[in-house]
């Protein structure tokens, strides 16, 4: 599994769509051999 990091959730959201990671966990999303995760500091 490869795991990629994003800015905000609104880019890993676009990410996950891309690479074909539809199924949403709590704090990341995963599917298709990836998982797509992402660092929010407000």
């Amino acid at each position: 599994m490869k795991v990629c990091i994003a800015e905000k959730p609104s880019v890993a959201r676009e990410i996950a769509s891309v690479l074909g990671a539809n199924t949403k966990h709590d704090g990341y999303y995963e599917g298709n051999g990836y998982a797509v995760t992402y660092i929010y500091a407000p």
